[in-house]
This record gives structure tokens, C-alpha cells and sequence, in this order.
């Protein structure tokens, strides 16, 4: 959805009415008067784009484009959920409170939004989390385990673009494990505690078929107002990084949508897929010849993990990989399995089905350098922001997006000839963010150049380019700021 009705009515004293109305028309037995306010934002990936996945470190905003959600705890293990703005738009399920080894929430059709509320609810209950909640470590099994007998009522509204690349989807698994908390008296405030959470989502998200990273669910959690977030993993930490005073923010829709249908997560999936095998053949390698058998990421080769420096690593990753694509047969040879052996452990889904093997075969050439480069960029980048070279971080951006087109495959002609215009007319830099396919750009702007910029870009791209005209085309161009993590919302009066 576009628009901007959360972002209209939190100026308005009686917000809560929008919410409480629908709240008791879909569910008159529900007192709103337990209620209370959840909010998620979305995220803007600057640079580290598809590295999450490999154990990467990545570089997002949280933003000011969030779902807003009342909430109401129930007494039993039920959720149910509407959307403020879709008349039959709501969901009814309930679940087990202590539920049995293999126990799983039966989800709805593929693509369907209700399926992102279930795999919060899903995952915190196969957590097993002890009484004490969010502890590291505190996964356990047996007498002990938290009971998560409450449920809850949820009305929510969203100004983050669906299938648009700012996780939407993502924004919604955490609402709804923040909710399952909340109604369940869990704590998540502390950093640690957060980081946990983060890392549950992710797991989260495989519910809906989504072999991911963890970068959008930790940026949703653990954004700050004023910061971007450096994300590293394995193990999971955030660093917040000064952003945003110096530059404005500047998010284009190419109006392509990306939405998480199956062909799209079978898209993602193989570059997700890709990566793994790439990262194993390299784990052989370095077995063979230097005797290194711990590597089980891209994001493992590193100085402390191989003993060798980053220049040295460059010299040996460089011939590792020839351009033509691999076939089944010729990666099984290389890791030294069975091709079914190999089929298993790599291409299985969460659910039991064989990835469909791409008939030009696995281009592991590419993935790997697209993600051993973004790694590099995403350092380079940390530096040139904190020395304030804007514009220098913005040629990165553009050699994210170069590399995110011709390596990683995974731009579109529309998102290619929006982020070029962006360039010629005043952007420091420009590329896709998020999954890609479609979705949105993001462009760092000189602020004595916004108004200019935006004019030139809904002109040029969605005037000359797309045929549309200006009043249509405004809603697809905004301007964003780093904004707080998921959590409760004190609406303003």
C-alpha cells in the first residue's frame, strides 16, 4: 500500500478511535480498553546488498515508514488480525501453548499476508524459551520452557510499501513476535535481548519458504533515530553509525513490485542457494591446500579465521571459480559427494522439496564476486562515512548497483534507467535497495539539491520514462529519515 494514513492521523487526538472502531465492529467480545500501541518501521538497505545470507556485514536504516498496530491480549491461545483498511481483511488461527516436537501452525496459501503473522507465532513456539524469556543461549527442551498461553487482537495500518524492497513483510513478523511478547510478558528492551529476538525472526521468515539473511529483521529491531546500523553475523551484532544529518534520503519507487510469490522466492532462493555452494567449494579448497576445515560462509574468510590477510585472501579466492556456470555433477565432483548427496545438503527447502536445479546451471563465478566485493564496499563505506565523504560513499553505491545488475542478476531495466537518472541529476549516489526484481532506489542528496532532484526525477523518469503524470507519480517518491527500532509506540496528542 501507498499513501499516508498513519502518517496523517498520528497528528490527530482521536487515533485511537480508527483503530478501536474496527477493533469492535470485527470482534465485539474484545475489550480495547487492554489495548495498546506496536510499531515496526520498515528499512532501507544503504550498501551490503544480498551479503546477509553469506554472513556478511550490511549497512540499513530503520524508517519512518512503519506499520502501526493496537493491540489487545486475549486470554487464550488465539490470534486474530485485520487490516485497518481492507473491510474483510482479517485472520483467525489458534495454536498449541506447549506444543509437541514437530508441532507446526498450519499456513496459508503462498503469498498470502498471513502468513508472516503466523511464522512469528510459529518460531517463538518452537524456541522453547525458558521461563526467563530472551537469555542467549536459552533455547531448551523439557520441564521448564515457557508457556505462551495468551494470544492477542490486532488491528494494524502500514505506510511501507508493499513488494517494494523495505520489507514489509519483515516489519510484520517482527509486529507480531513483539505482540506475542507483549500479551505474554516477555521482556525484549535490553540489547542483548533485542539481538536474540532479531535472530528468532530471521528463523522466522523460513516458515514462508524465504532462505534469507538476517539483515532486514535485526534492522527493524535494533534501528535508532539519527543512525544507520552496521550489522555483522556470526555472531549477530549492531553498531550504530551517526547518518542522515548531512544528506537527505531520497526513496523511488520504479513502480515494478517485487511481491514474495513463488517464482520471485525461487529467484532469491537460487542466489541464496548459489552462495552456499560457492562458499563450500572454497571450504575445500582452503581444506586441500592450507588445511582450513572451518569455513562455512563467504563471511568466514577472514584475517582471524584463516590466519591470512585480507590481501593474501584476495590472491587466493581470485582463481577459484571459472565464468561458466556449474552444473550438479561438476559441483559434486569439486566438494567430493555423491551429485544426490550434494542435492540434499544444499538445494533442500524447509519444507522437503528439491529446489528446481536452473537449467543453465549454478553461476557461482558471479555470486561470489558480487558478495566479496560488497563486502569490501560495505567496509570502504563505513570509513567514508565517518570521515564525511558523502560523495565518495556514493560512488560505492553505484558500485553496489552495477555489481547487484551483472553479477548478482538481480535489477530490472526499470530500476537500472531510474537509478541512472538519479546520477545525472544530482544524486551522490544510487542504487536498488533491498531484494530487488523491482522495488525502490535509494539516492543520497545534497539537501540544497532535494527539491531540484525530486522535480527532476518525476519529470524525467516517471514523466518521460513511464508516461505518468505528476499527481500519480509524487505518491511513489519519498524522502526518508533513520528512525527507531520495532517496539511500543506512545501516540502523540
Amino acid at each position: 500500500m501507498f499513501g499516508g494514513f498513519v502518517d496523517m492521523v498520528e497528528h490527530l487526538t482521536g487515533i485511537e478511535d480508527f483503530f478501536i472502531k474496527r477493533i469492535t465492529g470485527e470482534w465485539p467480545t474484545v475489550n480495547p480498553a487492554k489495548g495498546y500501541f506496536l510499531t515496526a518501521p520498515g528499512r532501507v538497505n544503504l550498501i551490503g546488498e544480498h551479503v546477509d545470507y553469506s554472513n556478511c556485514p550490511v549497512l540499513p536504516i530503520a524508517v519512518d515508514k512503519h506499520i502501526l498496530a493496537y493491540v489487545v491480549p486475549m486470554d487464550t491461545p488465539t490470534v486474530q488480525v485485520a487490516d485497518l483498511h481492507i473491510a474483510n481483511g482479517s485472520i483467525r488461527f489458534t495454536f498449541t501453548p506447549d506444543p509437541p516436537p514437530g508441532y507446526a501452525i498450519p499456513s496459508y496459501q503462498t503469498g498470502h499476508w498471513g502468513n508472516y503473522i503466523k511464522a512469528a507465532i510459529h518460531q517463538l513456539l518452537q524456541e522453547k524459551l525458558p521461563v526467563d524469556g530472551l537469555v542467549a543461549g536459552s533455547s531448551t527442551t523439557g520441564t521448564g520452557c515457557k508457556v505462551w498461553d495468551k494470544g492477542f487482537s490486532m488491528v494494524f495500518s502500514s505506510t511501507i510499501p508493499q513488494a517494494a524492497g523495505m520489507s514489509s513483510s519483515s516489519a510484520l513478523v517482527v509486529l507480531s513476535a513483539i505482540a506475542f511478547l507483549e500479551v505474554n510478558h516477555i521482556p525484549y528492551e535490553t540489547v542483548e535481548q533485542r539481538l536474540i529476538l532479531a535472530d528468532i525472526c530471521r528463523r522466522a521468515e523460513m516458515y514462508v519458504g524465504t532462505r534469507g539473511g538476517g539483515m532486514d529483521q535485526a534492522a527493524i529491531i535494533m534501528g535508532k533515530e539519527n543512525y544507520a546500523t552496521k550489522i555483522s553475523f556470526n555472531p549477530l551484532s549492531a553498531d550504530l553509525i551517526p547518518f542522515g544529518q548531512d544528506c537527505a534520503i531520497v526513496v523511488t519507487h520504479s513502480t515494478i513490485e517485487a511481491p514474495k510469490t513463488r517464482a520471485m522466492m525461487e529467484a532469491y532462493n537460487r542466489r541464496s542457494i548459489e552462495c552456499s555452494l560457492a562458499a563450500a567449494i572454497v571450504s575445500k579448497v582452503f581444506e586441500i591446500d592450507h588445511g582450513i576445515s572451518s569455513l562455512e560462509y563467504i563471511g568466514d574468510l577472514t584475517p582471524a579465521k584463516t590466519g591470512f590477510p585480507t590481501s593474501r585472501l584476495d590472491e587466493l579466492v581470485a582463481g577459484i571459480f571459472h565464468e561458466d556456470p556449474y552444473s550438479p555433477e561438476e559441483i559434486a565432483w569439486l566438494l567430493g559427494i555423491p551429485v544426490a548427496s550434494m542435492k540434499t545438503r544444499y538445494c533442500r527447502m524447509r519444507d522437503g522439496s528439491q529446489f528446481p536445479i536452473p537449467p543453465e546451471g549454478f553461476k557461482l563465478y558471479q555470486r561470489f564476486f558480487h558478495v566479496w566485493n560488497e563486502w569490501k564496499r560495505v567496509e570502504e563505506s563505513l570509513v567514508l562515512i565517518e570521515q564525511g565523504q558523502l560523495d565518495q560513499f556514493g560512488k560505492l553505491m553505484d558500485a553496489s548497483h552495477a555489481s547487484c545488475r551483472d553479477y548478482h542478476e538481480v535489477s530490472c531495466p526499470q530500476l537500472d534507467t531510474l537509478t541512472e537518472i538519479a546520477r545525472t541529476n544530482g544524486a551522490m549516489g544510487s542504487r536498488l535497495t533491498g531484494a530487488g526484481f523491482g522495488g525502490c532506489a535509494v539516492s543520497l542528496v545534497a539537501p540544497d539539491k532535494l527539491e531540484s532532484f525530486i522535480q527532476d526525477i518525476l519529470s524525467k523518469y516517471y514523466g518521460e520514462y513511464l508516461h505518468m503524470k505528476e499527481s500519480e507519480a509524487r505518491q511513489y517518491v519519498f524522502v526518508v529519515k533513520p528512525s527507531a527500532g520495532a517496539g511500543r509506540y506512545q501516540v502523540p496528542f
